[in-house]
């Protein structure tokens, strides 16, 4: 569709707001649902009968399938139409969360899981583009700050609601109503935007690279599943066999995405980008980051649980002095970014892993009579340790990328972070569940498992310092991609909204937005451009904002809440 007729279909406010919401709310299930499961896992264990690595499987199989097809997704809905694409994701949706719900099983339910990340990988990448086609560009910031908002309050929400629902036993469905809340607001959202959601693609789209899609799955896959059926299967032979074969799929994952780079310039992952020190630092430091906290997660809510008796609603609050501690420590990461550069990112790790050992020594010193209470400190100066390290990462390997590539760059680091995620589930619940033979040894599982995140913390730590650059020099592409790892914050927010921002930030669920330089000499005022993408990359989802050709063109004061929220990456450059 050209830009003139995307201009006609932005039509009323009333009813561009109407639009809006619709993918607000489903901006919200889709963030909710990867975390909602984490509180049910020991319930939906005991009435399913399903093993430890069932359990596993129900977390990484949807962040995967997330993962591996958002940038597929988007490529999908700039061919077809993001409304048709968006329509296609919600309805799979839907019916893979009704599927999950009438589980008989652990492997359905796995399967069903697989199914609702995959959907959700290619419904959210339309969101951000339906939002660029009924909105001038400066008109977007508050709605993309409140989408970011809202997706942060789905990430943190999904614990709290699946908790409240699990323990309410809605209807007498237990665990089940945790998916089957999914179904009706799906039906209404389907119907709401084939009424409201204007339709559009990009007048230049990139080719779908799904040979990419499935070799970078393959990779993914050969190493978590015999992380988390390994112990199983008794270690058997095929089990190694995969862990060797693992490598050859990456290999091939990369000797693929550069022959599609010179053939038509549209890979999946932009590997010229691998060749920048800080950035190809700043990959391996978010996964070992992210391994931490996929790890401690999954075993924690599944301790307090099944060893302790709380119940789905206080596990899932259990875990909120995390992000609570990581909105708090928000200036220090601030200051701490701009001072210390990679420095910063060794303090952070070795907080984050002295916290987690806080906890690890709580939990063994109040071994049954352990509460919620005793693990809020040293919980929140975790979120603290997380927040110092996350900045100042995303600053450093973000800093060099060119401003074009900023997208790809922000998206690839979001792609590194869900991937960190699935082997930290891998990783530790292996060792939990190996440890763990009855509740008596409970104890004994977590605080060996524990030392899996710490260990991937104190390492994320270290290897900045051996690997990374110094500093950051705050950089237009630093700013513009990092939003890969925080939302964006509302022009005229109130004191909910402002911490609900903070909160965002902390959960770092959102995926990747992208911000595109737009010559327009002489003039700041905004243009409509082609949703087009440089050869060089590529972004799970992509949002063009207009920008003055000089950065200093620009400098206009902002509200004092604003300068201080992204002051760290100087954000307030692109937002006017």
């Amino acid at each position: 569709m050209k830009n003139e007729e995307r201009s006609k279909d932005r039509g009323a406010t009333g009813s561009r707001t109407a639009a809006t919401a619709v993918l607000m709310v489903a901006t919200f299930m889709d963030l909710m649902d990867s975390t909602i499961t984490n509180v049910a896992l020991p319930t939906i264990g005991k009435d399913l009968g399903a093993t430890p690595e069932q359990l596993e499987w129900t977390l990484a199989g949807y962040i995967i399938a997330f993962a591996t097809l958002l940038i597929t997704g988007g490529r999908l809905g700039d061919v077809f139409g993001h409304r048709r694409i968006f329509v296609i994701g919600m309805v799979g949706f839907t019916a893979a969360s009704l599927g999950a719900a009438l589980s008989q099983s652990g492997e359905l339910l796995v399967a069903a899981r697989v199914l609702q990340g995959g959907f959700a990988g290619i419904m959210m990448p339309q969101v951000l583009s339906s939002v660029q086609v009924m909105y001038a560009p400066e008109e977007r910031a508050p709605v993309l700050g409140l989408i970011g908002a809202l997706s942060s309050l789905g990430a943190v929400g999904g614990l709290v609601l699946g908790g409240w629902l699990v323990t309410i036993d809605l209807f007498g469905m237990g665990w089940r109503s945790v998916f089957l809340v999914n179904v009706p607001v799906g039906v209404v959202i389907v119907a709401a935007a084939l009424a409201l959601v204007p339709r559009s693609r990009s007048e230049h789209p990139l080719k779908p690279d799904p040979a990419g899609a499935l070799l970078g799955g393959l990779g993914v896959f050969l190493v978590v599943f015999p992380l988390t059926d390994g112990r199983a299967a008794g270690w058997a032979w095929w089990i190694w066999a995969m862990l060797a074969a693992a490598p050859f799929a990456v290999g091939a994952f990369a000797w693929q995405q550069r022959r599609t780079l010179k053939a038509h310039g549209s890979p999946l992952l932009p590997l010229p980008l691998f060749r920048d020190r800080g950035f190809a630092s700043g990959q391996l430091v978010q996964v070992l980051s992210s391994i931490g906290n996929g790890g401690y997660v999954l075993v924690l809510l599944y301790y307090v649980q099944s060893a302790l008796g709380f119940s789905a609603l206080a596990a899932g609050l259990t875990l909120l002095p995390f992000a609570l501690g990581s909105m708090v420590a928000t200036p220090l990461a601030i200051l701490a970014t701009k001072r210390m550069g990679k420095w910063a990112v060794l303090a952070g790790g070795m907080v984050q892993a002295g916290a987690l050992t806080w906890v690890l020594w709580t939990i063994s010193a109040n071994g049954p009579s352990l509460t919620g209470w005793d693990l809020t400190a040293p919980l929140a100066l975790t979120g603290a340790g997380m927040m110092t390290l996350i900045m100042p990462l995303t600053s450093i390997a973000l800093e060099s990328v060119p401003t074009q590539d900023a997208g790809a760059a922000s998206g690839t680091l979001t792609t590194f972070s869900q991937v960190g995620m699935v082997l930290g589930v891998a990783l530790a619940g292996t060792v939990f569940f190996g440890v763990l033979q009855d509740a008596a040894e409970a104890r004994d599982a977590i605080t060996t498992a524990l030392w899996v995140p710490i260990a991937a913390y104190a390492l994320a730590g270290l290897g900045a310092t051996a690997a990374m650059p110094s500093r950051a020099r705050s950089s237009p592409a630093t700013i513009a991609a990092s939003t890969s790892r925080m939302s964006m914050c509302p022009v005229n927010p109130s004191m909910p909204e402002r911490l609900l921002s903070s909160v965002s930030i902390s959960v770092g669920l959102i995926p990747s937005s992208r911000f595109r330089k737009v010559s327009t000499p002489g003039s700041i005022s905004p243009v409509r451009v082609p949703m087009t993408r440089p050869a060089s990359g590529v972004s799970p989802i992509e949002v063009s904002i207009a920008r003055p050709e000089s950065i200093a063109e620009m400098d206009a004061p902002l509200p004092r809440w604003q300068t201080i929220c992204f002051k760290s990456l100087r954000f307030n450059r692109v937002l006017t």
